[in-house]
């Protein structure tokens, strides 16, 4: 007869064998990081998930217990949580966009409205961690995705819960930079010690170099590059001390837009997508398929009908320039068929293309993110060749319409 523990263990196997990896992020000593999809027609159309395996001997067991209950849009929506014999798993949505590190390589360092904007969303992310008793210890440039619906926290890898009584941490760190002094041994990590990490966050952004390099000490003490006021809150986020920091994200979220009033003003709760960040430079590209599909659920029911109205249109425009295709050819023999078919042909793939996926992703929030699965260089490749595209599709449109005019002309 199976124990209990059999039972248990049973049911997590399973749902780990649900899962078909896609690709792998991460791989280390503590555990991996994985893209994942769940097999079965049940889940048809769901869209990518990312599972997580930390060791046992490295992992909060205390944290990922309490994450099914912890929700929030700054925070990936948690799927499930699960324990194997020697790691335990969490399994959350796959959340679209752009890494803040990316964006701030790419572009360089932010204006103050969209940098206070990613700091209202994660305070804001990590309040909801802090009310459920968790210390997230890794907020990092590259666990901020800033998404269609604002700046997004994730990574709770190394998070753990705050324990009364205690004298310090284990000896695991965050990102070196951002981690708290706590984090290296010198007192127990706390709500504080998040707040540490997000003002050297807001450092980072208004600078454009990381805490720990050379020249971010310079650019920060310039009034020309920083405004005073901004760079007295991030002193006060990092000091070494916590009881001389915010006590609270809350009330770092709040000195930073009482400094930066535009920003209060343009409703904080939505952080700026890539696109609105200085310079942004971001590539961008076409969205696949399985981002419009994971993108559809989330989108307002107006949206969804624009969507599915769209591409309705655009399968009718395909067969009504096939057919136009198929009539300028027969009415042009003689002159040019072969040309004509071609123009009217790719004015059709032009217009479907542009009617079934291009403006469905637009609106969806899907297709500017797509480019985050290539490299930078390939990324803008396909970004010139959709341009490209684009101004062919714009060409082809012109001369089918020409041409058509020409061929239901009397005597043309």
């Amino acid at each position: 007869m199976d124990t209990p523990a059999d039972v248990q263990l049973m049911a997590a196997l399973e749902k780990d064998e649900a899962y078909r990896v896609v690709r792998v992020l991460a791989c280390g000593e503590a555990g991996s990081t994985e893209v994942v999809s769940r097999l079965g027609a049940a889940h048809l159309g769901e869209g990518p998930l990312v599972r997580k395996r930390v060791k046992r001997d490295v992992a909060n067991v205390e944290v990922f217990s309490r994450l099914s209950s912890v929700g929030g849009e700054h925070l990936p929506r948690v799927v499930e949580t699960y324990d194997l014999p020697d790691q335990v798993v969490i399994v959350r949505e796959y959340v679209y966009g752009t890494p803040l590190a990316s964006c701030v390589a790419e572009a360089g360092r932010m204006g103050e409205i969209a940098a206070a904007h990613v700091v209202a969303d994660v305070c804001d992310a990590v309040s909801t961690l802090h009310e459920q008793g968790i210390v997230h210890r890794d907020v990092s440039p590259r666990n901020v995705i800033l998404s269609p619906r604002g700046a997004v926290l994730i990574d709770l890898g190394i998070a753990r819960t705050y324990v009364t009584g205690a004298q310090r941490d284990t000896t695991r760190l965050g990102t070196w930079g951002f981690a708290s002094p706590e984090q290296y041994g010198f007192a127990q990590t706390d709500v504080r010690s998040d707040v540490y990490s997000v003002g050297c966050l807001l450092g980072y952004m208004l600078t454009g170099v990381t805490p720990d390099a050379e020249g971010y000490a310079e650019t920060l003490a310039d009034s020309a590059a920083v405004r005073p006021e901004l760079r007295r809150i991030v002193e006060r986020a990092c000091s070494f001390e916590p009881s001389e920091r915010y006590q609270s994200a809350g009330a770092l979220r709040d000195a930073v837009l009482r400094a930066v009033p535009d920003a209060a003003a343009a409703n904080v709760d939505k952080a700026p997508s890539a696109k609105t960040i200085k310079r942004e430079k971001i590539p961008r590209t076409l969205a696949r398929p399985g981002q419009l599909v994971a993108a559809f659920p989330e989108a307002k029911p107006w949206i969804q009908v624009l969507t599915v109205a769209l591409v309705v249109l655009g399968v009718f425009v395909g067969i009504l320039f096939g057919s136009a295709a198929v009539y300028t050819t027969n009415a042009m023999v003689g002159d040019h068929p072969v040309e004509s078919l071609l123009v009217v042909l790719g004015a059709s793939v032009y217009l479907v293309l542009l009617l079934v996926e291009e403006i469905p992703a637009a609106m969806l929030g899907a297709g500017p993110y797509a480019a985050m699965k290539y490299r930078q260089r390939s990324a803008r490749m396909i970004l010139l060749a959709k341009r490209l595209l684009m101004a062919l599709g714009v060409l082809f449109v012109f001369v089918a319409a020409l041409a058509t005019c020409v061929a239901l002309t009397p005597g043309g």
